[in-house]
C-alpha cells in the first residue's frame, strides 16, 4: 500500500510537470508569433499606403488635387493650408506660393489660385521678377521696361523721388541706375487693416465659396452702385464683405480677405511711415494724445484721424504721438518693431 501510494505521488508530480511544459512550450510558441508578425508588419508597412495616400475599402488612393499626405498608412489626406497648394495628385506635401502672395481658400490646386504682387522688369534679353521689395542692381546702368502684372508698385530713386506704377501698367525707358528700391504695396490690396474700409483689393468670393454679386444687382443698395463684384466695407462692419443669391434676396455674406500683420502688428520700414498699427504709447510711457483733438497741444496733423495710435505723417525718423502731459515733452517717438520677413508672416487668416 505504501508502495502504491508513492508510485501513484510520482506519476502525479511526473504529469503536473508535463503539464507545465506543454503551457510553457505553448506560450512561447505564442509570444514568437506574435513578436513575428509585429516585425514582418513593422517592416512591411510602408508598402501597404504609402505617403501620398489614403486607405479606403481596403486599397490604397492617391490624395486629390489641393490635398497632401506625408505619413504612410493614414486613412484621410489633409488640405493643402492657405498660402500654399497642390497641383498634383499623390502629393506629400504642399507647394508655397511666392513670397507675399495668399490664397482665398484651403486646399488650393494650383499656382494660379496664389494672388499678390508681381512686377516684370526686363533690359534687352534679362528679366527680373518680383514678388517683394529689392533693386535693380542686375541691370546695372541699363536702360528698360518695368510692368507691375499684379498690384502697385512704388519706385524709389536715389533722390528720394517715388513713383507708383499701377496693376497692368507699362513703364518704357526706365532707367534702372537712378532706381535704388523697388516695393509692392500690400496693405489694402491684398489684405485689410481694421474692419476693411480702405480696402481696394480684388478678392471676390465669400467665406461660403460663393462668387460674389456684382455691386450693380444688388437693389438694396442703389446709391453704391461700381461696376464689379470685388469685396468691400462700409461703416459698421468689421471686414470686407460682399452680396451672394439668396432664397429671396441677395444675402449680405463676409469675405475671404486676410487681416494685414505687416504695419499692423510690426513696421515694415525704418521710420514707419506706412504704420497702421494701435500702438499708443510713448517710449517713454506716455500716452498719447487724439490726433483729432487740440487739447492739451494743439497742432496741424488732425488729417492723422480720429485716434491717439502713433503715427508718422511728416516724414520723422520713426513713428511719434503728441504726448498727455500738460508741459513737456510735447511729443515723443514710439517704439515699433521692424517686420522680420522670416518672423512675421503677411497676412493673419
Amino acid at each position: 500500500k505504501q508502495w502504491y501510494q508513492r508510485r501513484v505521488a510520482i506519476t502525479a508530480g511526473d504529469f503536473s510537470r508535463l503539464l507545465l511544459n506543454l503551457v510553457s512550450a505553448k506560450m512561447v510558441f505564442f509570444l514568437i508569433v506574435v513578436l513575428l508578425s509585429s516585425f514582418l508588419l513593422g517592416s512591411f508597412a510602408d508598402e501597404v499606403c504609402p505617403s501620398g495616400t489614403y486607405i479606403f475599402n481596403g486599397e490604397c488612393h492617391m490624395c486629390p488635387l489641393g490635398s497632401y499626405q506625408m505619413r504612410p498608412d493614414q486613412y484621410a489626406c489633409l488640405r493643402c493650408p492657405r498660402g500654399s497648394y497642390a497641383d498634383v495628385r499623390g502629393s506629400k506635401e504642399c507647394k508655397s506660393c511666392p513670397t507675399n502672395h495668399l490664397t482665398y481658400f484651403d486646399s488650393s490646386k494650383s499656382y494660379d489660385d496664389c494672388v499678390g504682387p508681381k512686377l516684370v522688369a526686363s533690359v534687352d534679353k534679362t528679366t527680373s521678377t518680383h514678388f517683394a521689395e529689392g533693386d535693380f542692381a542686375m541691370f546695372g546702368n541699363g536702360t528698360g521696361t518695368v510692368q507691375a502684372l499684379s498690384g502697385t508698385w512704388v519706385l524709389t530713386d536715389t533722390s528720394g523721388e517715388q513713383r507708383q506704377v499701377v496693376e497692368g501698367e507699362l513703364v518704357s525707358d526706365v532707367d534702372f541706375s537712378t532706381i535704388s528700391t523697388v516695393q509692392p504695396i500690400i496693405n489694402n490690396e491684398f489684405c485689410y487693416i481694421g474692419d476693411g474700409e480702405d480696402y481696394v483689393g480684388k478678392a471676390n468670393f465669400s467665406e461660403y465659396l460663393i462668387e460674389c454679386l456684382n455691386w450693380n444687382d444688388v437693389p438694396s443698395l442703389p446709391d453704391y452702385n461700381p461696376n464689379h463684384n470685388y469685396c468691400r466695407s462700409s461703416v459698421g462692419s468689421t471686414k470686407p464683405f460682399c452680396y451672394i443669391s439668396g432664397d429671396m434676396d441677395p444675402r449680405v455674406v463676409p469675405c475671404t480677405v486676410p487681416k494685414c500683420v505687416w504695419d499692423v502688428k510690426c513696421k515694415s520700414t525704418e521710420n514707419g511711415e506706412s504704420y497702421r498699427g494701435p500702438t499708443s504709447e510713448t517710449s517713454s510711457g506716455w500716452e498719447c494724445q487724439n490726433w483729432s483733438s487740440d487739447y492739451p497741444h494743439p497742432h496741424s496733423n488732425h488729417q492723422v484721424g480720429d485716434h491717439n495710435n502713433c503715427r508718422n505723417p511728416d516724414n520723422e525718423k520713426d513713428v511719434w504721438c503728441y504726448t498727455w502731459s500738460l508741459f513737456f515733452p510735447i511729443w515723443d517717438f514710439c517704439s515699433v518693431k521692424q517686420c522680420v520677413a522670416s518672423d512675421d508672416p503677411r497676412y493673419e487668416y
